[in-house]
């Protein structure tokens, strides 16, 4: 009567404790894995890396992605096993079949003595495999643990941005190289990349808010977006607004906002025009600019920057069409004398890797339908919509830190 109840003690296997132990947030390896994700979201989606290098030429970008990848190092070590897992997962083999083309293309500039595209090639390398190392720490970190950092940059990049349009000279000097006037960027310097940054953040974010705060967030993204100037941006933005709505992901009303805005858009136009004429800074740039918005009322693409971009997005089509299965070879877009990108990340893949460019584009785009990052297919669907439409106005999709994060990201899946 007086004996005790045997205590039943659960057997644990070994890699179970390891498994728990790293993905606990409670334990020392956990805070480690969650401050180094946290620490390389923030800089690498503000693009702190370039911009530190671009104030101070002695401070290099690659310094930066070196103690990145030390940060992540340990983990590659102590979790091994994980790691071999993760080694064969959707985006790690379509980053390894990236790697290996690009060290193709690498091996015959060097032979052929093209120094400057080899270098390029070799940094394209180096931003895969980092991508795949950080996916890695991702993907065997609670996604709840580090997620909240992305609301928290999708309201900064945007505020940064309208103060940068507001005080120019805060975050670069006036005329800094990469930089126009008007055209707010802050610590991207180039306005379509933040553009771009502030749109991958929002949808980062979507998770974790919920549908109020999502439309609120979308209207201070936009905000950004606009000041941007960047019209493959804001109609990337105005997709996302619609799909939104019609996949409830945020309150419908929202859509009267936009009613509304069409209703008053020449008086907005018009007070814009009158401020920025104002604008003693912005002398010998008020026409560009207006023109860039004006475009969302005449729907004509009839500017330089448009007649510009349909030349050599037609010269990107030659050079597919002169290389058809293997391409002209990895960065001969950067570096031909067009004068500017193709500015589509599609056929400068064609032009560049000839049909294994186009299958590096498809095949992204469908392990990106099949990821399971976000809790509901429907924000997958928006990601590979915006990747599908924002193609058609960006070639640097894999040159930037930021969208190689996204693609490993929301390929993947969420970790309870």
């Amino acid at each position: 009567m007086n004996a005790k109840s045997p205590t039943i003690t659960p057997v644990v296997s070994p890699d179970a404790r390891v498994r728990g132990t790293a993905s606990s947030p409670q334990t020392l390896l956990g805070l480690y894995e969650v401050a180094v994700l946290v620490v390389v979201l923030c800089l690498g989606y503000l693009e702190i890396p370039n911009y530190i290098s671009t104030l101070n030429a002695s401070f290099q970008p690659k310094y930066f992605y070196y103690a990145f990848f030390v940060g992540v190092a340990p983990l590659l070590l102590l979790r091994f096993r994980s790691l071999i897992s993760y080694v064969i997962s959707p985006f790690s083999l379509w980053a390894l079949g990236y790697i290996t083309l690009n060290s193709i293309h690498l091996l015959l500039a060097l032979i052929d003595g093209e120094q400057s595209r080899a270098d390029i090639i070799g940094t394209k390398i180096q931003y895969a495999s980092l991508a795949v190392a950080l996916g890695f720490a991702c993907s065997i970190t609670r996604t709840t643990s580090y997620e909240r950092i992305f609301p928290f940059l999708a309201v900064l990049i945007p505020i940064t941005v309208i103060v940068d349009f507001l005080h120019p000279g805060v975050f670069y000097p006036l005329g800094t190289e990469g930089t126009v006037p008007g055209r707010a960027a802050a610590t991207f310097f180039n306005s379509n990349k933040a553009g771009e940054a502030m749109l991958l953040t929002f949808l980062l974010a979507i998770p974790v808010l919920r549908p109020l705060y999502r439309a609120l967030l979308l209207f201070l993204v936009g905000a950004g977006v606009i000041l941007t100037f960047s019209r493959g941006t804001i109609l990337s933005w105005m997709l996302l607004w619609s799909y939104l709505v019609l996949r409830r992901g945020v309150p419908k009303y929202t859509f009267a906002v936009s009613l509304l805005a069409l209703g008053v858009l020449p008086v907005l136009l018009a007070s814009f025009e009158s401020y920025l004429a104002g604008r003693v800074d912005l002398s010998g740039y008020v026409d560009n600019l207006l023109g860039r918005l004006d475009f969302f009322r005449s729907r004509v693409l009839d500017d330089d920057s448009a007649l510009m971009r349909a030349q050599v997005l037609e010269a990107g089509l030659d050079l597919f069409l002169d290389h058809p299965i293997f391409g002209a070879g990895a960065a001969v877009t950067i570096l031909w004398g067009v004068g500017a990108g193709i500015h589509n990340q599609l056929v400068m893949l064609a032009a560049e890797y000839g049909v294994f460019g186009i299958a590096l584009w498809t095949s992204l785009a469908v392990i990106l339908w099949k990821g399971k990052y976000f809790p509901e297919k429907t924000f997958h669907h928006a990601v590979v919509t915006g990747f599908v439409f924002m193609s058609m106005f960006t070639h640097n999709m894999f040159d930037y830190l930021y969208w190689f994060l996204t693609f490993a990201l929301v390929s993947g899946q969420r970790r309870a």
